[in-house]
């Protein structure tokens, strides 16, 4: 372990030597007080599993952890982190799978990000979530403001504030996780757009807070087989879908009704479908085949905690046709 830690301490210097090159502003290396992340190299050396979902570190002793069925059995184990985070402690575990094609035949949706409808896909599926601050970690909060500084007692706080963020934030990494999973493994191409999330949080501040939904785009980029993102000033809302009309729309209007066509349609939809077909353009892939998931997102979707999941079906017909 002692070696990993200093494997990483050279690295990071390299790295912070080299963005200096570069010109970049980087500071003076600082003493830290304790470190919150080990590096477990060698399997069967720094660590190893055993049965009864024991494990074992080197030089600190059997473990009993949760979680260990979440690793599959034909996985090839490689590194771990063992990480402390709150005074909780968790290993972030590395393992090689055998290479396998997650696609049956190449599919495409597209995601629009929104405040009211955090999620719209543009097979008509809108999701809304919520993880509103809970009245425990505003009462701690209310604590907190009235400690005296430096006491013992407001470093209790602080940890008790930390923990109850990390509860938090673990029930949205647990939506973003399940809606991002169930997309990258239904569709080979997944098209976003490059939103403005900053300018949304000063806006609409606790709202996004709440919904952490540029989590989903960042997820996307690592996860997606094939991900597009289409321009931030590529312009999406108010737009005809049929026949790419531009059509007026306040914040208050729900509905974009396009006056060229006549065609009416939800305005997180109609968003959604015109990213999709821009997201297509640009890899000249053409119309998407028609998406027969809908009904198998829909009840996914709908089984995760602190999710409420709609369709709107104009959006099929419009894909379909």
């Amino acid at each position: 372990m002692k070696q990993a830690l200093i494997k990483r301490l050279q690295d990071n210097v390299r790295g912070l030597a080299e963005l200096k090159k570069k010109g970049v502003k980087v500071g003076k290396i600082k003493f830290v007080k304790a470190v919150h992340s080990i590096p477990l190299m060698q399997y069967g050396v720094t660590y190893w599993v055993k049965k009864d979902n024991i494990i074992h570190i080197q030089g600190i002793g059997n473990f009993k952890v949760s979680g260990l069925d979440q690793i599959p059995e034909n996985a090839e184990l490689s590194s771990v982190n063992l990480v402390e985070r709150n005074g909780y402690y968790y290993l972030y575990v590395t393992c090689f799978l055998p290479k396998e094609d997650k696609h049956e035949k190449e599919k495409a949706i597209s995601i629009d990000l929104g405040v009211k409808n955090q999620i719209t896909f543009s097979n008509g599926v809108k999701i809304q979530y919520l993880v509103p601050m809970s009245k425990r970690l505003r009462r701690l909060y209310h604590f907190f403001s009235r400690a005296k500084p430096g006491s013992r007692n407001k470093e209790k706080l602080l940890l008790k504030i930390k923990r109850e963020f990390e509860k938090q934030n673990n029930k949205k990494r647990d939506i973003i996780n399940k809606v991002v999973h169930f997309v990258t493994t239904n569709y080979s191409k997944v098209v976003f757009q490059d939103d403005n999330i900053r300018s949304w949080q000063k806006l609409f501040g606790e709202k996004i807070y709440e919904t952490s939904i540029g989590g989903i785009r960042n997820a996307l980029k690592r996860k997606a087989s094939t991900p597009v993102e289409v321009g931030r000033f590529v312009k999406t809302t108010g737009v005809c879908p049929v026949c790419r009309t531009n059509v007026k729309l306040d914040l208050s209007q729900r509905e974009l009704t396009c006056p060229s066509c006549n065609s009416t349609f939800d305005r997180d939809v109609a968003s959604a479908i015109v990213i999709l077909k821009e997201g297509l353009s640009l890899w000249n892939a053409g119309e998407t085949p028609g998406d027969e998931n809908a009904s198998a997102m829909l009840e996914y979707f709908a089984s995760i905690p602190h999710v409420s999941v709609s369709m709107n079906r104009e959006a099929l017909l419009v894909m379909a046709g």
